[in-house]
């Protein structure tokens, strides 16, 4: 481990280049968004970076033979065991049994996600109402005069 940066430091650094935000970094080390602030804060100016993904690339490209030490995630029970034995620098999932990938960050393209899942929810519902409409009254024509 590098004798600038703290455990919590590296780890902070480590789980931010992968892309998590400070939230769901502070539910992973237990502690609150606010001390990952600090932590990646401090780390930054020890690194001479500004940037999460600078940071987390300086982190791996000086300090390569560190082993960075993260503490799992509390155990909620929903998690199976094959995953849960996968590592999180594979790239999975390892907190979670989830399927699809994890929602859009930003609020902008949770809003697009929304309005989107609504629109085709409409056109699902519009289809369903028109298949109704329209169905019983192909059978009135096709069927024969005495079923009339």
């Amino acid at each position: 481990m590098p004798d600038s940066l703290t455990t919590r430091e590296s780890e902070c650094v480590h789980l931010a280049g992968q892309g998590l935000e400070d939230k769901e970094i502070a539910a992973r080390l237990g502690i609150s968004p606010r001390t990952v602030g600090n932590h990646l804060h401090r780390a930054y100016a020890k690194l001479g970076v500004s940037d999460r993904k600078l940071a987390a690339r300086r982190l791996s490209s000086v300090y390569s033979e560190a082993s960075i030490l993260i503490s799992e995630p509390p155990h909620d029970g929903l998690v199976d065991p094959a995953s849960a034995e996968q590592s999180v620098d594979d790239g999975s999932f390892a907190s979670s049994s989830w399927i699809l990938p994890p929602p859009p960050r930003g609020l902008g393209a949770r809003l697009g996600v929304i309005v989107a899942g609504a629109v085709v929810a409409l056109l699902l519902a519009i289809g369903i109402v028109t298949a109704g409409m329209v169905v019983p009254s192909l059978f009135d024509r096709i069927a024969p005069e005495w079923a009339r």
